[in-house]
């Protein structure tokens, strides 16, 4: 099975550091920015958590991020105690979707919270129950945002800080019509919360987000393409060498809902209308099932939410059979591989040149030190430099 599913019961870790408005703010106000590694499907980010939480340079914090969709309690754990072994003192959360298996939702954030991750971050849907699990429980809640209307309803129900993630993002897509900058631009503007860009985000584009204002920005894409992580090589291989004509927006089996992912096989099926009912899983979740799900839909996703399982398996497709075929499996033509519009821009060829996470986070590092040095030296002094040079002119 992907990922480390083994938890010792004796095991005891520290508490993550808590990631709280009052730390990010010490952080920027440090001169340095959030690196955040997003969350990514089902097992599609296993294994990089702790390897982008390590980081710790002069111009950039790394923080990691755990997806939960379809984990069993002692992959989650073992994901979570990974992490924190993996980056004593790191800053790692664990990501939510509001749109899944209410039992899963409240299962994970139980854990969660339990394991003493430094955040929860919740996106597809609105829970105002994460908020109050959160309070409780003292794990700092981070909402994902498509709009400066959910942030000021966020900062007004308690959360930290927020993850305004644009129409260039990978997977399901809030608003497809909303591209990063000017959400960027209208999140700042609605709310005094710390506020991460995320979405198809690249090296090139971090110092742009930064100038918005934003504390950091989120990286998935590029991480999914690297070195490190438990994804199948073949996943890491369909990242590279593409152009914007080998990425797609398909009708997803949640809520109908519009989502990016590599050109294949699979979403040419998508395309056509052909249905893709589920399998059975237990070649992956052994006898027993998914939490003793033993059926083929074993479901993934909230009441009513799903348009296969809605419609008696005669519509869509089974979302959970697609995305384990791609992370677990490999396969390249019947598994569906979510991706950010920043997949044009990796630059490598083969998964052999890949670089780590340590690499990326790295060449981040120089990338902006270079830029900073490039700036006019009253620039880099900050803002009431170069107002007094404007001044003076």
């Amino acid at each position: 099975m992907i990922g480390d599913p083994t938890v010792l019961a004796t095991e005891t870790l520290p508490p993550a550091p808590r990631l709280d408005r009052a730390a990010i703010e010490g952080i920027v106000g440090s001169g340095r920015r959030l690196l955040v590694q997003g969350g990514m499907g089902i097992h599609a980010s296993d294994g990089l958590a702790g390897k982008v939480a390590a980081h710790r340079g002069a111009r950039l914090v790394g923080v990691g991020t755990i997806s939960a969709v379809v984990k069993t309690d002692a992959q989650l754990r073992g994901e979570i105690r990974r992490a924190k072994r993996e980056a004593p003192g790191g800053y790692f959360g664990l990501n939510l979707m509001a749109a899944i298996n209410k039992g899963d939702f409240e299962r994970n954030a139980r854990i969660a919270i339990e394991e003493k991750v430094s955040f929860i971050v919740q996106g597809a849907g609105i829970s105002r129950e994460i908020v109050r699990w959160c309070k409780e429980g003292g794990v700092p809640f981070v909402g994902i945002v498509s709009s400066g209307r959910l942030a000021a309803m966020y900062e007004k129900w308690g959360a930290d800080w927020l993850v305004a993630e644009g129409a260039e993002a990978g997977g399901h897509i809030g608003d497809i019509g909303h591209p990063l900058p000017s959400l960027v631009e209208e999140v700042v503007a609605a709310t005094s919360l710390p506020v991460v860009a995320a979405g198809g985000v690249d090296a090139s584009d971090v110092s742009r987000f930064l100038a918005q204002g934003a504390a950091g920005v989120q990286m998935a894409t590029r991480f999914l393409a690297c070195s490190d992580g438990d994804v199948h090589p073949a996943f890491k291989d369909m990242h590279l060498g593409k152009t914007a004509e080998d990425v797609v927006i398909i009708t997803s089996c949640v809520k109908g809902m519009k989502a990016r992912a590599v050109r294949n096989a699979f979403t040419e099926k998508l395309a056509r209308g052909e249905v893709v009912p589920p399998k059975s899983k237990r070649w992956y979740f052994g006898p027993d099932g998914f939490q003793g799900r033993k059926s083929s839909c074993i479901e993934c996703l909230g009441e009513g939410l799903c348009k296969c399982r809605a419609s008696n398996f005669k519509e869509s497709f089974c979302i959970a059979d697609a995305l384990l075929a791609a992370a677990v499996n490999g396969d390249t033509e019947n598994g569906l591989f979510y991706t950010g519009q920043s997949l044009v821009r990796i630059g490598e060829r083969d998964v052999e040149q890949l670089p780590s996470a340590a690499e990326i986070l790295g060449d981040l590092e120089n990338r902006l030190a270079a830029e900073a040095d490039a700036q006019p030296a009253d620039t880099r002094r900050g803002p009431a430099a170069a107002a007094g040079r404007e001044a003076a002119a």
